[in-house]
């Protein structure tokens, strides 16, 4: 029997829960569901829309942890996975609140995670509500064409993450440079350093409902240009010198792109605290485990 921590980030999402929890909890039973027995892991992220009150009254079986702040994405996630590592869990699944798994989806990732132990991160297929297409981002990652049972990857989105908590414990958790985006492209370049992959299973399928949302323009620059420049500095695959280049290359593109000089002024900031990075690169390289996995 394998044992899986759901961790579910909540904020203001009670138009996605009751689909989201349902997913996993009542979820019909498949033919291997025997062998994974789940649990819930809520962190309500202080909600004003009343989540965090319907989800005690209909979902009480789970753990559910009422933040009196905001802790953003990556602090509330953590707290999960510390729940896990300290309650001798074997694999966390990471649901986004708009997001939910079809039936059987979660057992057949822990079926292939155990069939293929490389692995550190097994996603879904992560698709629309109605499983037409696939996700906008998870669509430019994802090669329909590659005929396996995983489907490595170089990254893939946190909105749906089956990890293997072997593979936590040497990584480490989440980085608080990362507090909203950017964490999962940062976690999957650790976990490549460390001789994990990063796959796909194209037989489980889940949806993120994220279609017809619109940002203020400041918030696709700073989530594109100044989040992706950290997690290219961070990348410790390659040297920090050609990270850095390259994000000054990245600066002129985007300042042209967005015809904005924010990218610049972020570009500035970002070479304020490149000290912290360089030692953020040191603590990263460091095994948390017993040994490098290969």
């Amino acid at each position: 029997m394998k044992r899986v921590l759901v961790i579910i980030v909540t904020y203001n999402g009670m138009r996605w829960l009751d689909r989201c929890l349902s997913s996993v909890i009542s979820a019909p039973s498949s033919v291997i569901s025997s062998e994974v027995e789940k649990s819930v892991f809520v962190v309500d992220n202080d909600s004003t829309d009343g989540s965090a009150d319907w989800i005690q009254g209909h979902f009480p079986g789970v753990k559910l942890v009422r933040s009196a702040e905001n802790l953003g994405f990556t602090k509330a996630n953590n707290l999960g996975f510390e729940w896990a590592l300290s309650h001798g869990y074997d694999y966390v699944y990471l649901l986004n609140q708009d997001a939910w798994l079809a039936p059987g989806a979660l057992e057949t990732l822990v079926a292939e995670a155990e069939a293929h132990p490389e692995y550190a991160v097994l996603s879904p297929l992560q698709m629309t509500d109605g499983y037409k297409a696939y996700d906008a981002q998870f669509g430019k990652i994802y090669n329909a064409d590659v005929n396996a049972p995983v489907v490595q990857v170089g990254r893939v989105m946190a909105a749906h993450w089956l990890v293997k908590v072997e593979a936590l414990r040497v990584i480490g958790m989440f980085s608080d440079l990362f507090p909203y985006y950017g964490q999962d492209d940062d976690w999957c370049n650790r976990a490549r350093y460390h001789g994990w992959k990063i796959g796909i299973v194209p037989e489980a399928k889940a949806v993120h409902d994220r279609a017809a949302r619109k940002e203020a323009k400041d918030r696709i620059i700073d989530r594109n240009y100044r989040v992706g420049s950290l997690v290219r500095l961070c990348d410790i695959n390659r040297p920090l010198w050609e990270r850095f280049l390259f994000v000054i290359l990245f600066t002129l593109v985007k300042t042209v792109k967005y015809f904005s000089i924010k990218p610049v002024k972020d570009f500035i900031g970002i070479c304020k605290i490149l000290p912290d990075l360089v030692y953020l690169r040191d603590i990263y390289k460091k095994n948390y485990g017993s040994s490098r996995h290969t």
